[in-house]
């Protein structure tokens, strides 16, 4: 399921939307549930934290694809570093580490192939080849 999350422009909270699933709110809970209607992840209004505890304000828009969470007399260290809590740069980077293992495994699997019709000794050569050009087109995928 995709989605995407972000701190507000005014740093007063997240917000997160999918586009195939739905949030909804019952019992100090933030539910997201996919199109079966599965429970894909919960999130509790009520945040116990070592640096203190405090409530997170709910806004949920009419479809239901998207929530909005502003903590509510949060200690400062909370309200502070809200954009920490969406590392933008670490999701993407993740994101093409993970694109770069599994274009390192298709090229490496055409290279197998091509090698195999080189006489079999090709494929010393071919494979390696393959996995890294295939892992460089998976790391430059958005």
């Amino acid at each position: 399921m995709a989605f995407t999350a972000s701190p507000l422009a005014d740093g007063s909270g997240l917000t997160a939307s999918v586009a195939d699933g739905t949030f909804s709110l019952a019992g100090g809970v933030v539910t997201l549930t996919d199109p079966a209607g599965r429970v894909v992840a919960t999130v509790p209004t009520h945040i116990v934290t070592g640096a203190g505890n405090f409530d997170l304000a709910a806004g949920i828009a009419a479809d239901g694809q998207s929530v909005t969470l502003r903590p509510v007399a949060a200690p400062a260290v909370v309200t502070d570093n809200m954009a920490a809590f969406v590392d933008e740069a670490s999701d993407t980077l993740a994101r093409k580490q993970h694109n770069a293992g599994i274009g390192a495994l298709i090229g490496a699997g055409i290279g197998a192939v091509l090698g195999f019709f080189l006489g079999g000794v090709g494929a010393l050569v071919t494979i390696p080849i393959g996995a890294g050009i295939g892992a460089l087109i998976g790391y430059s995928t958005p």
